[in-house]
């Protein structure tokens, strides 16, 4: 059995920025805040956590025209990225290409459906933990093989989420939150949802229906089954007008699993990796990641 942790990088690093600002930079003036942050993270889920091993999932596209050319608002209300942020990405790949640690992608799509790759294609006994503070990930949670460590206080804090804690916090199963979120709306990937549906009258219509085509279906019946469309002509007039909308975000919402998944790891360097340290100022967050990294080798060792 292999424990392994799969990082949204674009989500922790978006953190990571915001919680350490500009103030460090580069001799030359290259923000790397960021990437301080982020390395801190990485050692502390290696010392939390425990893992066998760590995967960086990267946004290869963060608007993926498979999703776009379906619907022109997918993520059209999100701000650009902070100035000082894309540089940073680079940074990391070059810093964990002389770790020798683990990075992915899925050539034209988002981290998600990289990790849901990873997911896809894990050994049946796996154990996986995904780190991120994006919620459409729940819907990759199952027990036993995947959790979800949702970001609450960057890595200090987080939300162990396995298929009770998804029922718990959302109202839904994991399996069916792609659904909920399509009901619902998702502001942060600018989906409205159907109008008038919030999140109680998405869960009821999630219990109440196997599926949204079946909902879909029953809404357009003179006879509804008994159930939260029953006595609502509002409510079913609502769905029956949002078909098209919801047939169209059951293709853009759930995590593309089977998309291609580039995969690589470096040869780790130490000698390169401290130059690069002192060269982005980052010297601390390396030798840290460096002694945790060693600490795992040591404990996995055979005796």
């Amino acid at each position: 059995m292999t424990h392994r942790v799969l990082l949204d990088v674009s989500s922790l690093m978006y953190r990571a920025y915001f919680a350490m600002g500009e103030a460090i930079k580069t001799p030359g003036g290259r923000p790397s805040g960021a990437l301080h942050g982020y390395l801190d993270m990485v050692t502390s889920l290696l010392l939390s956590r425990r893992p066998d091993e760590v995967v960086h999932a990267y946004d290869h596209e963060w608007r993926p025209s498979a999703r776009t050319d379906l619907y022109a608002g997918y993520k059209s209300q999100r701000q650009a990225d902070p100035e000082g942020l894309p540089d940073q990405f680079t940074m990391l790949r070059q810093v964990l290409d002389l770790a020798g640690m683990p990075q992915a992608q899925t050539q034209g799509w988002e981290a998600e459906d990289a990790i849901g790759a990873l997911c896809l294609q894990a050994a049946p006994n796996d154990r996986i933990e995904i780190v991120s503070g994006d919620r459409d990930l729940i819907q990759l949670v199952r027990d036993p093989a995947v959790k979800l460590l949702l970001t609450v206080r960057g890595v200090s804090e987080l939300a162990e989420l396995d298929e009770a804690g998804v029922l718990e916090r959302m109202g839904v199963p994991a399996n069916r939150y792609a659904e909920f979120a399509i009901l619902r709306g998702d502001p942060s990937d600018s989906l409205p949802g159907v109008r008038g549906v919030g999140a109680k009258t998405a869960q009821a219509l999630i219990e109440s229906y196997a599926s949204l085509d079946e909902l879909v279906a029953d809404s357009a019946s003179e006879h509804p089954h008994a159930g939260p469309l029953k006595g609502k002509p509002a409510l079913r007039a609502r769905i029956r007008e949002a078909a098209d909308y919801i047939a169209t975000m059951q293709r853009i919402v759930p995590v593309n699993a089977t998309a291609p998944l580039d995969r690589w790891q470096g040869e780790r360097d130490d000698a390169s990796l401290t130059e690069l340290a002192e060269e982005l100022t980052i010297r601390g967050p390396v030798q840290r990641l460096r002694a945790a990294m060693d600490a795992a080798s040591r404990t996995r060792a055979p005796t």
